[in-house]
């Protein structure tokens, strides 16, 4: 694992996100190719298992995410597993909100249907001990579109964790979602990093 050094002496208590200077990272290197790239960091004030828990826990997910409201995993024929633990090599039925619904949320927020969002993903890695989870879109198709998301959460010490994510999009059909979704998918990615923080900084208090 990357051991981060931030140059932070603590955290800020706040629903803010706050974005670290350091460029210390704890994800893999990007691919190259890529046609754009979103990615959001976040410093909270938490502990990694307990950030990693929350990645992980697939079925609440719509209880704190503004971004990603179902994220299923399932059979080859399309139904949902029983174990919903994520497994490298499942497969993973994503249902998004682009661009993300306002806060506050819950599992009973209803989804906009203009900005909702469906997509199949392979997960490609589960690696607890790295704080790492990956998924990436199906049909990988070199040439036309692929796009691998990986997240990471990070000790910094002094009773704050690093949240990371990126998505490099890679491909001719990754111009065409730069154009019309881009923006949009990074408010995602922002508002996935804020709900996260908000998440674990209030279930403290």
């Amino acid at each position: 694992m990357v051991i981060l050094r931030s140059i932070l002496t603590c955290c800020v208590l706040s629903t803010h996100v706050f974005v670290t200077s350091s460029q210390a990272t704890n994800l893999p290197p990007a691919p190259s190719g890529g046609m754009f790239t979103v990615d959001t960091r976040v410093v909270i004030n938490s502990t990694a298992a307990a950030a990693y828990q929350a990645l992980i826990d697939f079925p609440n997910y719509a209880s704190w995410n503004p971004f990603v409201r179902a994220a299923i995993v399932i059979s080859p024929l399309n139904l949902t597993l029983p174990d919903q633990r994520p497994v490298e090599g499942k497969d993973l039925y994503l249902r998004v909100q682009i661009p993300p619904l306002p806060f506050p949320v819950n599992k009973n927020t209803p989804d906009d249907p203009l900005a909702t969002q469906l997509s199949y993903e392979k997960i490609t890695a589960v690696q607890p001990k790295l704080g790492r989870l990956a998924w990436k879109f199906q049909p990988d198709t070199p040439g036309v579109f692929q796009a691998e998301r990986w997240q990471a959460v990070s000790d910094l010490g002094n009773g704050c964790v690093l949240y990371e994510s990126r998505e490099v999009f890679i491909g001719a059909a990754a111009v065409v979602l730069r154009e019309t979704m881009g923006a949009n998918l990074q408010k995602g990615f922002d508002a996935q990093g804020l709900g996260l923080k908000m998440l674990l900084e209030d279930g403290s208090k």
